[in-house]
């Protein structure tokens, strides 16, 4: 009997080390899964939206300013851009009408505005006859003349019959002395005739008008 409960005693306190062991293991084996804080996943932060860029600033608006060309320089006619000629029109009442014409001869454009210098000269030496051409009218507006370009003047010339010869004391012109408006120098273009040489005649033996675009009708 003794005996009996000593095996059972033993065998009792074996099942409760074994069921200990069993416990302490769950328990270690649960609080590794349950009670442990397993390390929180690593997280990859990945940019959403688009990334920002360098600000870009605005165009610099251009403006345009297109200055007008500026217009040429307008230069007056020389006697080296003109021919000159000296045209018969009529004769009427004692009085002999020509056309005075200039044309642009040359190769670029320029102006020419008002009256004409007109004068009878005669002799070798072209020397002055009289007094020169009286201006008849206003100056007129400026003219443009382009290459090949005319413009002209009516100019008077009275006969010399028309004064007593002691008083026109005429002479012999070999032609006409023409300076072209604003210039200089001069021009000649042969004209046969008489003219008067008194400087102080009572009237005029020459007559000029202002210069006028295009040519005669």
């Amino acid at each position: 009997m003794t005996r009996t409960r000593i095996i059972l005693a033993a065998t009792a306190a074996l099942l409760t080390i074994g069921l200990s062991a069993c416990d302490e293991d769950g328990a270690t084996s649960s609080g590794r899964f349950l009670g442990g804080s397993s390390p929180e996943p690593q997280t990859h932060s990945e940019a959403t939206g688009n990334t920002p860029s360098a600000e870009v600033p605005p165009s610099a608006e251009t403006t345009s300013i297109t200055e007008a060309d500026p217009a040429p320089e307008s230069r007056l006619c020389e006697v080296g851009d003109l021919a000159v000629t000296v045209e018969y029109v009529d004769a009427a009442a004692g009085t002999v009408h020509h056309a005075l014409r200039f044309t642009n001869s040359g190769t670029s454009t320029c102006e020419i505005q008002g009256f004409a210098g007109v004068s009878y000269v005669g002799g070798d030496d072209g020397h002055q006859i009289g007094r020169p051409a009286e201006r008849q009218g206003d100056k007129g507006a400026a003219i443009t003349l382009r290459p090949g370009g005319q413009a002209w003047a009516p100019l008077a010339a009275p006969r010399t019959e028309n004064y007593d010869p002691a008083t026109c004391r005429p002479e012999e012109a070999r032609g006409l002395r023409i300076y072209p408006p604003q210039e200089y120098d001069s021009m000649f273009v042969p004209l046969s005739g008489t003219a008067c040489a008194n400087p102080d005649l009572p009237g005029e033996q020459l007559k000029v008008q202002t210069l006028q675009q295009g040519s005669p009708s």
